[in-house]
């Protein structure tokens, strides 16, 4: 699913897990799996994935 950064960030990580468990949030362009759809943007509003489940069909 291809999303902005700050729509990215109010989703749950399936990595990242805080003390005792509990769920963390995206971390967007902090995280080494997130990928920018094109190279060359960047920002908040840069639409770009999670690498962590593959490419999505809209990132070709």
């Amino acid at each position: 699913m291809l999303l902005p950064q700050k729509e990215a960030r109010e989703k749950v990580c399936p990595l990242l897990r805080g003390p005792e468990g509990q769920v963390q949030r995206c971390m967007g362009d902090g995280c080494m799996m997130w990928r920018y759809r094109q190279k060359d943007s960047r920002g908040e509003d840069a639409q770009g994935y999670c690498g962590l489940a593959g490419k999505p069909m809209g990132a070709l």
